[in-house]
């Protein structure tokens, strides 16, 4: 089939990294893409130029204040129009055949496909994320369900996508909210690792402990005292990189203490049903 997906990329203030994205987007086979919705979140100054030079049947929606990179993705799922949303960071690179692995994995019994994540950047920052990427695919095998939805490189049926009401939280860490809906569902997000971006990691060290914090107290489920055990020692330091598992550690510690700490939150906006 022609058209089959909508690619959804939040952008904020990277021009040169959104450029590049659709620029390795560009190189896919085009005929499974039906268009890009590019939701400029506020950026200064408003992205024109990058969408231009990309030569893509490209729509720019604009948020006139910041609303974050998930509110930002179920604006565009409300305007899409392709029965597939395509997911991808501005600061990503698909690679060639993104696309054509998204309309071959989607299966009518799969709610949603996600991928696997590699660096481009180098730094204990970026070695630390990657570390925790690589922990969760290990032992993960083609075609099986997960737990995670990764916002910067997955795909999902836009009609489940809006019955499960989107992304339910809209803060860091909130694209794994999309999956306990699917599950309600009964269709799962599961696991393509021929699925790739290549990706930057590091954004430097006080924003990794920022996302840690927030990503924890705006986890969507309760932290039992096991979890957090668990959580804390998988990711203590080894040998083998002990600088950037070092960092693992007190970023999981973060994220763990924000966790349990965090007072219950409202509902975050929906996507409209």
């Amino acid at each position: 089939m022609v058209g089959l997906v909508t690619v959804v990329i939040p952008t904020r203030n990277r021009p040169r990294d959104l450029r590049q994205c659709l620029l390795a987007l560009r190189e896919n086979d085009l005929r499974h893409l039906d268009e890009v919705i590019v939701v400029d979140d506020a950026s200064r100054p408003v992205v024109s130029e990058e969408v231009e030079l990309a030569n893509l049947p490209v729509r720019v929606l604009r948020n006139h204040t910041s609303l974050g990179a998930m509110a930002s993705r179920n604006r565009a799922a409300e305007e899409a129009a392709a029965p597939i949303l395509g997911f991808l960071d501005d600061d990503a690179l698909p690679r060639q055949d993104w696309l054509s692995r998204i309309v071959e994995g989607l299966a009518e019994d799969r709610g949603a496909v996600t991928g696997r994540v590699l660096p481009f950047d180098q730094g204990v920052v970026s070695r630390a994320r990657q570390a925790r990427y690589l922990q969760r695919y290990r032992s993960l095998t083609e075609g099986q369900p997960v737990t995670f939805f990764a916002g910067g490189n997955s795909a999902v049926w836009r009609d489940l996508f809006v019955k499960a009401g989107g992304f339910s939280a809209l803060g860091v860490g909130g694209d794994n909210s999309v999956v306990d809906g699917l599950q309600r569902l009964d269709r799962p997000v599961c696991f393509l690792p021929e699925l790739v971006v290549v990706h930057r990691n590091g954004k430097g060290l006080l924003r990794a402990f920022l996302n840690a914090y927030h990503a924890g107290r705006d986890h969507p489920r309760p932290l039992s005292a096991g979890t957090a055990l668990r959580d804390v020692l998988r990711a203590r330091p080894v040998p083998a990189d002990p600088a950037s598992q070092a960092l693992n550690w007190a970023l999981q510690v973060t994220h763990t203490m924000a966790r349990g700490l965090a007072a219950p939150r409202p509902a975050d906006r929906r996507i409209e049903v």
